[in-house]
């Protein structure tokens, strides 16, 4: 079955750079741009259920704040909607995961952590930035799910290839995904890498 995606976005370049970050993959259905507040709520009140995917910007004409995530969430759709916004705030990321919101990904992360966090969703991960992060330093760092299994192990002492027998990958996609959440983290090797990870809480080696 496809998946419908609705992207609340008023920009048009964002809204057809995510379309083409979505593009190609066979589960998507139809990819449909809504740019203000009044068109998201016509939309939904015509059937919400519509939707598998909403890719919600949260300053669209007619939204102030967490207002039209708020509606989304009482139409029941919190679960099949993920904030991609450039609007950080730490009390929003939190009300996203308390209201059970398929994740947070915040415009200004890099390319890189954008796909990767479009790609997790899709796949059903759930995907946020760390719980509490210094302001002005590493606050829209992102990692996906695999991507922190990956680092975990790495913190471990395990090898790539180690690594790839335990998670049924190649060395090669191990090693890409060390590289990504390098680069993600601004560190300049993997040890590097691997502290920062911990720092922000992305991690834990129990």
């Amino acid at each position: 079955m496809s998946l419908n995606i609705m992207i609340v976005e008023d920009q048009p370049y964002v809204a057809h750079a995510t379309k083409l970050l979505l593009g190609g993959d066979p589960s998507i259905g139809v990819i449909e741009t809504f740019t203000t507040a009044d068109e998201v709520r016509g939309a939904l009140a015509q059937g919400g259920e519509t939707w598998g995917l909403i890719l919600l910007d949260l300053v669209v004409p007619g939204a102030v704040g967490m207002s039209l995530a708020a509606h989304i969430r009482d139409c029941g759709l919190a679960s099949t909607t993920c904030i991609l916004t450039g609007t950080y705030k730490e009390e929003y990321v939190a009300a996203a995961r308390r209201d059970g919101f398929r994740g947070y990904i915040p415009k200004a992360a890099t390319t890189e952590a954008v796909v990767e966090g479009l790609r997790s969703i899709l796949s059903g991960h759930r995907v946020f930035p760390p719980d509490e992060v210094p302001r002005g330093t590493a606050e829209m760092v992102i990692l996906t799910p695999r991507q922190q299994a990956v680092m975990a192990m790495v913190g471990k002492g395990l090898t790539s290839k180690e690594i790839a027998k335990s998670l049924n990958l190649t060395p090669g996609t191990v090693d890409n995904h060390i590289q990504a959440s390098v680069y993600a983290l601004g560190a300049k090797n993997r040890a590097e890498a691997t502290m920062r990870a911990l720092a922000l809480g992305l991690i834990t080696l129990d």
